[in-house]
């Protein structure tokens, strides 16, 4: 595997996947304090822990699927639409239905750690790049362009 396979907007839908796997099992969702006592969750946690496991896995299978596309270019997986890059959007859509699900199971802002607003932060993102990639136009604008004046 050589990291001249590697596009930019490649290196930057892993990082996001990866990131958002992260958030979804390490950063606190929910935070709550009574009295002098304070616990946080993660979004893999109760309640709906669930929803948190399965938008984790996907985030997960995003940037495998990219990885093995690229540093294996001869090896066939399954793919919706005819494509790899729509294999790809399909995924992040059900990840992002599904960490909208967890929000609107447990709506009240008040609860909620910064984990959760950086899973929406980054869950835009990816949405965003695997929309754009879906439809063959680049996410990051190409380098080495000239500004015109």
């Amino acid at each position: 595997m050589k990291t001249s396979d590697f596009k930019r907007d490649d290196w930057l839908v892993i990082g996001l996947a990866l990131v958002l796997a992260i958030d979804l099992i390490a950063l606190p969702w929910l935070s709550f304090s009574f009295g002098p006592i304070s616990a946080t969750a993660a979004a893999t946690s109760a309640p709906d822990g669930f929803l948190g496991i399965l938008a984790f896995l996907l985030a997960l299978a995003v940037g495998a699927d990219l990885v093995i596309e690229r540093a294996s270019p001869q090896t066939t997986l399954p793919n919706i639409g005819g494509s790899r890059t729509t294999t790809r959007w399909w995924l992040t859509v059900v990840a992002a239905v599904l960490v909208a699900l967890k929000f609107l199971f447990h709506i009240h802002f008040s609860y909620f750690g910064f984990g959760f607003y950086l899973a929406v932060i980054l869950t835009a993102g990816l949405l965003f790049a695997t929309w754009k990639l879906s439809k063959d136009q680049a996410v990051l604008p190409s380098q080495g362009g000239s500004a015109s004046v």
